[in-house]
Order: structure tokens, then sequence, then C-alpha cells
């Protein structure tokens, strides 16, 4: 239980960060959140595999699609934070980095049957 709950707030707090990270102008702020981040990731990976084995017998082939969109996800996000370090961040894609985010979030929770809300 309280394993879903920091995968949860790991979660939010990742939201927040990385839009802090890539829509801040402030290049001391994107740092900080860019590497708070990184830090959620190593936290959501180790609570998630902790949760592997629970969504697992619900539901196997959407465990195994979360899985996969989630480690796409941290790719998909550390390349807005290159981008941003190189000036190249245009704001749509910034966009669809945190909408993608949010996506998997609720995905996760379908998993988790809405639980623990």
């Amino acid at each position: 239980m309280i394993n879903l709950w920091v995968h949860l707030m790991t979660w939010v707090v990742l939201i927040i960060v990385a839009s802090l990270a890539v829509f801040t102008s402030n290049k001391r702020v994107s740092v900080v959140s860019m590497m708070i981040a990184r830090l959620d990731y190593i936290v959501a990976i180790v609570t998630g595999i902790g949760l592997f084995h629970y969504a697992y017998q619900s539901n196997p082939i959407l465990t195994i699609v979360k899985v996969i969109l989630a480690i796409l996800l941290i790719g998909i996000v550390e390349m807005s934070f290159a981008k941003k370090k190189r000036q190249q961040l245009n704001r749509n894609f910034a966009i669809v980095v945190i909408v993608l985010i949010l996506l998997l979030g609720l995905f996760g929770m379908y998993l988790a049957s809405g639980f623990p809300f």
C-alpha cells in the first residue's frame, strides 16, 4: 500500500518538476528541476518494480505496455531536457511531454483500478 502511494506521489512530483524544468527561463531552477526529475525516475522505477507483481496478476498485457511506455517516457523527458539545454526546445514539444506524463499517470491509475483513490 505504501509503495503505491510513493509511486503516485513520485509521478505528481515528476509532473511538477518536469513542467518547471521545460517551461522556466531561469537556468538554475531548470537545472535543479532536471536533477529532481532524475531522482524521481529512480524512485518511480524502484516502486514500479514493487507494484509490477500486483498489476501483472490483474492485467498482464497492459502492465507490460505500461512498463514499456514508462521507459519510453523517461527517454522523451530526457530528450526535452537536452533540447532545453541546447535552446532548441519548442513549446509544442514541451506541452506534448507534459501531456504524455499525465496520460501515463492516468494509465497507471487505470491499472490500479483507481486505487488508492
